[in-house]
């Protein structure tokens, strides 16, 4: 009799013998368009058993294991997808297996690629921050980073707890607490004084001097001695070598006219002030007053000098070694040398109040191993009533026990009546010259004030107490008609609103007494403020998120109004039926039976895919339909 093979999509029903068959059966035969009998056949038979068995004739069509023709468009209960054609690489294969990368969601229609990158969480991608790069959190196939936290695609992953010891995000440092104290904080962001090199290790100790800029240094150029472009707290000094000073990034200064878009004190970027001092994206930076302190504590550099009254060499014929009643005008050239130190007048001819050579007064403002040994210290200057810093002292002894004198030196210097009366000072700021700033200088023995460079008050000479005015408003209020000369001279070359280096150099060379008188004002007092927008739609380190200001309602996959946190979303394991078909929160891992990343249920029986490891079939909605050929529990119809 003639055997005829039925082919049903989902299963392979029977294999009928038909001996009452006398016609050929419909070769497209379809009772079912969800998925029921499909029967491609053709055959003759006779009642007396003669005939051949049928076959079927396709055209880029194959049948597969269970009977469904894979290529033909309509996903059988045994295939996992069929785009309607046979070719590998688009997604559906030739067996009609579901390729890695792909969705494919209709049949007939072609399969929809899986993008990493894309800023669509789709399975089995666990996040998707609208980029494939490593190292933010979200990697190049969209897998989650250890440390991080990707709560809504498309938007950066933040570091999901600061204190876990994983450096993520813009955590700065993270030592493996959330402690403050140890150097790294409870934002993980450094404190002074620390640099943490390792996470999840304690942070370790910085030191200003040692040639290595860690931690919250600006600089560090191997030594303690200020002005030299990195201060004995290894912090930036501005620049003022050539004329008005230059804003150093990260000197915390804005000076007028800058370049400068901010300078909030740093080198680190991701607090709204760049490392290269521009405004970052997401942030607003504004000039901000800094309140002055009530004492002023500014670096100073002594140089403690072998006075010529050591009984042996090396010591310097300048100091202890002359005398003099008054002012001793012109010993200094006008404008300081390149190096921002003074040099001698050229025109000038030494006498027993001065110097004894050009040579010799070099000596004093510079590093001279065996002649004078550098003394760094800080001077205290306390705010008077009408805001400018003044320091006044009449036993003016600052290294009676250091230097040459230090106790342990092996050749100490000879003092005089237990005091140190061999020394030079140098001291500097930085002043935003308004014009009206007068400024009173005294001292015992030289005095010489210079601005942006140029020489603005001379006291030299070896003298008592003798002090004189810098007023740069009106140079009349010095009585000395050569000093107002010099101090016309020098505002002729300022101009209003700019920036100025005042540099004060002083010198103690007799014995009996030692006075030192300074004021200074008109500091320069701002810095910048950058804070977080929220509502301009750029996600700042400080923000859990931001949709712009008309979508951050907190509604379902939105960013709260404040930019701190968000509404209902997928993955946090509520249920939001208007949106999500599952969520199981951190478990969405597109597991059989569980939730998919995009809150969509995973494989399971019922959803017409053929989950192989899972599944004899599946035919979906005519899942236990009679003729479908696939059970309730996607186990294939027993045949018979």
């Amino acid at each position: 009799m003639p055997t005829f093979r039925v082919a049903v999509r989902g299963a392979l029903v029977a294999s009928v013998a038909n001996a009452a068959c006398t016609a050929a059966v419909s070769p497209e035969a379809d009772t079912d368009a969800s998925g029921g009998i499909g029967i491609s056949v053709s055959g003759s038979g006779s009642g007396s058993g003669s005939g051949e068995t049928g076959t079927s004739s396709t055209t880029d069509e194959e049948e597969t294991e269970g009977g469904d023709v894979c290529g033909d468009g309509a996903r059988g209960a045994t295939e996992a997808c069929d785009d309607g054609n046979l070719d590998a690489g688009d997604g559906c294969d030739a067996s009609c297996s579901a390729e890695d990368g792909f969705r494919c969601l209709v049949p007939g229609l072609a399969c929809v690629p899986i993008i990493c990158g894309d800023g669509k969480v789709d399975s089995p991608e666990l996040c998707d921050d609208g980029n494939d790069a490593p190292g933010d959190g979200c990697d190049a196939q969209c897998g989650l980073e250890d440390g991080y936290s990707c709560v809504l695609p498309g938007t950066k992953c933040q570091a999901a707890m600061c204190g876990d010891g994983i450096l993520a995000g813009f955590e700065v440092c993270d030592d493996g607490n959330a402690e403050p104290g140890d150097g790294c904080n409870d934002a993980c962001k450094l404190e002074a004084g620390f640099y943490c090199p390792t996470p999840n290790t304690a942070c370790l100790p910085t030191e200003c001097g040692d040639g290595q800029a860690q931690g919250l240094e600006h600089c560090d150029d191997g030594n303690l001695l200020p002005y030299d472009g990195c201060s004995p707290v290894c912090t930036n000094e501005p620049s003022c070598a050539h004329g008005d000073c230059e804003a150093i990034c990260g000197d915390g200064i804005i000076l007028p006219g800058t370049t400068e878009e901010c300078d909030d004190g740093n080198n680190f970027a991701g607090d709204g002030c760049s490392e290269t001092c521009e405004v970052e994206p997401g942030f607003a930076c504004e000039l901000q007053d800094v309140a002055l302190p009530d004492t002023l504590h500014l670096p100073i550099l002594f140089r403690d000098v072998r006075g010529w009254n050591h009984p042996a060499d090396p010591r310097h014929i300048d100091f202890n070694n002359g005398s003099g009643s008054g002012i001793t005008f012109d010993m200094v050239d006008l404008l300081l040398a390149d190096d921002g130190r003074p040099v001698a007048n050229p025109a000038f001819v030494p006498n027993n109040a001065s110097y004894h050579t050009a040579e010799s007064f070099f000596e004093w403002y510079r590093d001279t191993p065996g002649t004078n040994l550098a003394v760094v210290d800080w001077l205290d200057l306390p705010q008077t009533p009408a805001g400018a810093y003044e320091f006044d002292s009449n036993a003016f002894f600052p290294i009676d026990d250091r230097g040459w004198a230090d106790p342990a030196s092996t050749d100490p210097e000879i003092l005089y009546e237990g005091h140190n009366f061999n020394f030079t000072s140098e001291i500097r700021y930085w002043f935003e010259f308004s014009g009206t700033e007068e400024l009173a200088f005294r001292g015992d023995d030289d005095v010489w004030v210079f601005v942006d460079g140029h020489l603005c008050l001379d006291i030299g000479g070896l003298h008592g107490a003798v002090g004189a005015t810098m007023s740069l408003a009106d140079p009349a209020v010095e009585p000395n008609v050569t000093q107002q000369a010099i101090v016309q001279a020098c505002v002729d070359e300022l101009e209003v609103g700019k920036v100025y280096e005042v540099a004060v150099f002083h010198a103690e060379r007799h014995t009996t007494a030692s006075n030192f008188r300074l004021t200074l004002s008109g500091f320069v007092t701002q810095t910048s403020s950058c804070d977080w927008v929220c509502g301009d739609g750029v996600v700042t380190p400080y923000e859990v998120c931001d949709d712009g200001t008309e979508n951050n309602t907190g509604g379902f996959g939105m960013c709260n109004a404040d930019c701190l946190g968000v509404g209902p979303y997928c993955g946090d394991g509520v249920l939001d039926p208007a949106h999500e078909e599952c969520d199981l929160g951190a478990l969405n891992l597109g597991t059989y039976d569980g939730c998919n990343a995009d809150c969509t249920l995973g494989p399971s029986c019922g959803d017409g895919v053929r989950d192989e490891a899972h599944e004899e079939c599946d035919a979906g909605e005519a899942n236990g339909v009679n003729g479908s050929g696939c059970e309730d529990d996607c186990t294939l119809t027993p045949i018979g």
